[in-house]
């Protein structure tokens, strides 16, 4: 192959121009300190650097709507941290007006007080950032709260706002206003027990609350004085027996026993079965010797009684440590045949009413009993103290009454609240007749009944007076139709313990109450006064301390507890979006490091090796120039040009 002049002169300036190229790309890097200065410089450089690029854009955005939500969560920390502080004010308030220390003018004062701080609650409820109302939900533009005389009212929606803190997580900012000022945290009579009384109309299968008394098994009855037992057998009785039912039962079988001095009935708190006991002065074998003589008992110490007839018969019977007549019966009887005294014998009289001594002897022993000393009593206290002749028949011993209950087999005593020994009346124990819908208002509070006083219940600015005397409201059910049917948004029912009435507020926007009306005690001894939310339960305070009600400010104490308690789960919850946030912008602050330097990593040079780089590119392009100007001579035909 022929090389000529004009290839070589071709391929000298193609390489001189290449090396001026590379000389001028690299000086361009070094003036702009980036690798990529055109797309066409490195085409996959390019789009990586573009997707780094987008991602810190991305993580910019982020970081601002952190700092923005950072924003919102610090304002609400401080507002519900100064609502916590108010609340905690004004319970020190109600506890110490609770105890009647303060004069009138002190209880005003401290009103006064109250109502102070509602209105500063009321402000930070209705506070504004950024021009939005912070707690009306997503309606920003007007105040989320309005109070009239009766209560507080929310008018905002239960819109969230939130702010997306990164790739498909968004962060909710906002607290709900009335979730905060107007949540329900109790529910009014929840925990209420009205006491409902029983009559002879109640159906044992609403005792205890409802379980009912287990009648299978019966339980025995046993006079200790004379030594008789019934066992009571309940098992005839229908399956919707009543109190009158069970106390008719079990008459009747005592009568048909005998045991007569006792009679089944209601306790005179209507709460449980009495036993109704007389004395009637029978004694046996059985009967315990600290029940005689009208519980005063026999005097066992020493405890020993002389037998003489005046001459050759003369000793002494020791009857210490005799619990029972037949202990006495029984060691008398053997000491006296161990003296070799035959055919005289003690035993219970033949009214049943004490001791007697028989001597059956052809010709009587001439026997006397005495007690040992003069200041013992033991013979006097048994009644057999004198001349036995033929037959000594004893005092009457008048016993105390001592029965026994006790269960067959089965939890039928205990169930009725008499499983029990006793020796006078029984009152029986609480056998917790359950509330009903058709139970009487007259029969609650242990059969003294609520059937006087008012109470009002307040809704937002809507109220509703209820007075317990009204003839149309007799039963339970009668007050629940009363309440259910009226202007309110609430229910009311009987609560889940069967004890009492409760009432649920079933409108969350407007605040719920409820208060006496004058002097009277009705919501209170119904278990209802109070308020289910926070501002109600600030508007009651002030109420009860400017009509110097000291109970109705010690009940609402507990409800302030549970104010407290939510506004610093409240908070606790802005603490916690609070942590998260930050814990977010940290880690998008360490992602924003490491993709600015992956980009770095893409477009921009490394200045040492480029300074290296462009000095051998210098010298290149230099010798390159030099060896074209050796090559490539200047011709005629180049002058004449």
């Amino acid at each position: 192959m022929r090389v000529t002049n004009q290839m070589m002169s071709s391929r000298v300036v193609f390489n001189l121009q290449r090396s001026m190229q590379r000389y001028i790309t690299l000086q361009t890097n070094m003036s702009t300190g980036r690798k990529i200065n055109a797309p066409s410089d490195d085409p996959v450089g390019t789009v990586r650097d573009l997707n780094y690029r987008t991602e810190l854009n991305e993580l910019e955005q982020w970081q601002k709507n952190i700092g923005q939500a950072q924003n919102w969560t610090r304002n609400y920390d401080t507002i519900l941290g100064d609502a916590k502080d108010f609340m905690s004010s004004a319970r020190e308030i109600a506890v110490a007006m609770a105890d009647g220390t303060y004069d009138a003018a002190a209880r005003q004062a401290s009103a006064s007080e109250v109502d102070s701080i509602i209105d500063q609650i009321m402000q930070m409820a209705n506070s504004e950032l950024e021009g939005r109302r912070v707690f009306g939900g997503n309606i920003t533009q007007r105040a989320p709260f309005q109070r009239s005389a009766a209560g507080l009212s929310y008018r905002g929606d239960s819109g969230r706002i939130e702010f997306e803190i990164e790739s498909g997580q968004r962060s909710q900012v906002n607290f709900n206003g009335q979730e905060t000022f107007l949540k329900q945290l109790t529910t009014l009579g929840e925990n209420a027990d009205l006491n409902v009384g029983i009559s002879a109309t109640t159906a044992l299968a609403n005792l205890h609350n409802g379980d009912g008394v287990d009648l299978t098994a019966g339980f025995t009855i046993t006079d200790s004085n004379t030594g008789t037992t019934l066992a009571v057998d309940l098992t005839a009785l229908p399956a919707n027996a009543t109190i009158n039912d069970l106390l008719t039962s079990i008459n009747t079988q005592l009568t048909a026993a005998g045991m007569t001095n006792i009679t089944a009935q209601i306790n005179s708190s209507k709460t449980g079965i009495a036993f109704d006991t007389t004395l009637n002065g029978l004694v046996s074998g059985s009967s315990n010797l600290g029940d005689l003589r009208q519980g005063l008992g026999i005097d066992l110490n020493p405890g020993t009684i002389r037998v003489t007839d005046g001459a050759l018969i003369d000793f002494t019977v020791d009857l210490s440590g005799s619990v029972t007549l037949n202990d006495v019966i029984t060691k008398f009887n053997t000491q006296v045949a161990a003296s070799g005294i035959s055919n005289v014998t003690m035993s219970i009289n033949p009214a049943g009413t004490g001791l007697q001594i028989v001597d059956t002897n052809g010709t009587p022993l001439g026997l006397q009993i005495l007690d040992t000393a003069a200041m013992e009593q033991t013979a006097t206290g048994l009644g057999i103290d004198g001349n036995v002749g033929a037959q000594l028949i004893g005092e009457a011993l008048d016993p105390n009454v001592r029965f026994a209950i006790a269960e067959t087999t089965g939890s039928t005593a205990a169930d009725l609240g008499i499983l029990a020994e006793f020796t006078t009346d029984l009152h029986g124990e609480d056998i917790d007749a359950r509330l009903i819908a058709t139970t009487l208002l007259s029969e609650l509070d242990s059969g003294l009944g609520y059937t006087t006083g008012s109470f009002k219940l307040t809704q937002g600015d809507a109220v509703l007076s209820i007075s317990l005397s009204d003839p149309t409201i007799m039963t339970v059910q009668d007050l629940l139709d009363r309440i259910n049917n009226s202007i309110l948004d609430v229910t009311a029912s009987i609560n889940p313990s069967g004890r009492g009435i409760q009432i649920v507020n079933d409108d969350p926007t407007r605040s719920f109450a409820i208060e006496e009306v004058g002097t009277s005690r009705a919501a209170k001894n119904l278990g209802l006064y109070g308020s289910s939310d926070m501002m109600g339960i600030l508007n009651m305070l002030a109420s009860a301390l400017k009509t110097d009600d000291q109970e109705g400010t010690g009940l609402l104490i507990g409800a302030l507890d549970k104010s407290i308690e939510h506004l610093l789960t409240s908070r606790a919850t802005a603490g916690a979006r609070g942590i998260r946030l930050e814990t977010t912008a940290a880690r998008l602050t360490n992602q924003e490091l490491d993709f600015t330097e992956l980009l770095s990593d893409v477009e921009d040079i490394d200045l040492p090796t480029a300074v290296t780089q462009l000095a051998t590119y210098e010298n290149g392009y230099q010798a390159a120039l030099m060896a074209a100007s050796k090559i490539i001579q200047p011709s005629l035909m180049d002058f004449l040009k």
